[in-house]
């Protein structure tokens, strides 16, 4: 006989759920976080863990993050099990996990990544070994993306910088790797000397080994050559083509550099439509990361009521990146002291929020699109996690 208590543990774990948008306020009429959750849950409906992971490093490539971070699936229970509720937090506490096992999480993305220095055991000692120990116990998984949010296009800091309108661009822009590491010239013709166009030289070196679209890109083509995109190991199989052909078949290949890229990397730079005085840029800041109050540094010169005309933003802890940036104004959680100094002296104004307060926000965007890539989930934002700093 099934007990009362299991039957209603039953029926919450399996009944359907529909998708609810609700938004609250904090205080006064900045907008909270808007609360995602969507479902219908059930065996047959649910995700394993590696498709859940395949989907947030194809929404954000841990490539990505900086060399220093601690990114990815950071914990994973032995015991596997489908996922079917997700769990969305800026920084894992022990609170945050009693509001996570709460609703039935089976994996929380944690923004920081709640591992980040070596544990030497995983004991009651500490408060970070015991989150690891309950989620373990619990069987819940946790994934960080952290800086890889921060710097793939449409991420983190783009979200942060869209308070403004403007042109935006990479601070510092990554240099994306080629897909092809080669770019080869190719030239041909016949015994009698007549040049092959680039078209007919398509036709002879593409083989079985050698695909359009598949090994080979073509990049330009015309009466007398043809320039095609490959990697290196196609480079041999065109060297046997141009051995065994009939017609004086030529090639020569350059190595293929990496370009820098403008939409994604560490920080935005946004160029203004319109030039902003500082008190409305503060109060756009403001409604957009949905708090009552900021520090700000004026710009030596400056007031509330002068104008600007661009902006440079960096989630978390900005200094290292914004520093030597030409811009009216820094959006960033946190500067050192003597970093505010020299930006408003160098006549740049520095907007402080709190290092988390430029990053929890951006939450509630990321659940609608991880809903769009897996409809079948639960996603859940934390109503617990907060900045530790408060004003008062």
């Amino acid at each position: 006989m099934i007990s009362k208590p299991y039957l209603r543990c039953l029926l919450n774990r399996y009944r359907s759920f529909t998708f609810v948008k609700a938004t609250a306020s904090r205080s006064g009429s900045h907008p909270c976080r808007t609360v995602y959750r969507y479902c219908t849950i059930g065996q047959q409906n649910m995700a394993t863990l590696s498709e859940v992971v395949s989907t947030l490093k194809k929404m954000a490539p841990l490539s990505l993050a900086e060399s220093w971070d601690n990114v990815g699936l950071l914990v994973e229970p032995v015991v596997r099990k489908s996922i079917g509720r997700v769990f969305l937090t800026n920084d894992l506490t022990e609170d945050v996990l009693k509001e996570a096992v709460s609703v039935n999480t089976d994996l929380i993305v944690s923004y920081h990544p709640p591992v980040f220095t070596p544990f030497k055991r995983i004991t009651s000692d500490t408060w970070k070994s015991r989150i690891v120990s309950r989620c373990l116990g619990q069987g819940i998984a946790i994934y960080s993306p952290h800086t890889s949010w921060d710097t793939v296009e449409n991420g983190l800091t783009d979200w942060l910088i869209s308070c403004f309108s403007g042109t935006v661009s990479a601070i510092q822009p990554l240099n994306i790797n080629p897909e092809f590491s080669h770019v080869v010239t190719l030239s041909a013709s016949l015994s009698d000397n007549t040049p092959l166009g680039g078209l007919e030289i398509k036709t002879i070196v593409e083989s079985s080994d050698f695909q359009a679209n598949k090994h080979f890109k073509v990049v330009s083509s015309n009466d007398s050559q043809l320039q095609v995109l490959c990697n290196s190991s196609s480079l041999l199989t065109l060297n046997k083509v141009a051995k065994s052909s009939k017609c004086n078949l030529f090639f020569y290949a350059n190595k293929n550099e990496s370009l820098p890229s403008s939409s994604s990397g560490a920080g935005r730079y946004c160029q203004f439509n319109n030039r902003l005085s500082i008190n409305d840029a503060i109060e756009r800041i403001k409604r957009h990361l949905g708090v009552d109050n900021l520090m700000v540094a004026l710009a030596r010169g400056s007031t509330l009521e002068s104008t600007i005309s661009s902006a440079a933003a960096v989630a978390g802890s900005g200094a290292s990146v914004l520093r030597g940036v030409k811009a009216g104004l820094y959006l960033t959680g946190e500067m050192s002291h003597h970093d505010v100094l020299d930006a408003v002296h160098n006549k740049v104004t520095v907007v402080l929020a709190n290092h988390s307060n430029t990053e929890r926000n951006y939450l509630n965007v990321f659940a609608g699109r991880l809903l769009e890539e897996m409809p079948q989930l639960n996603v859940h934002v934390s109503k617990v996690d907060r900045d530790p700093l408060m004003f008062v």
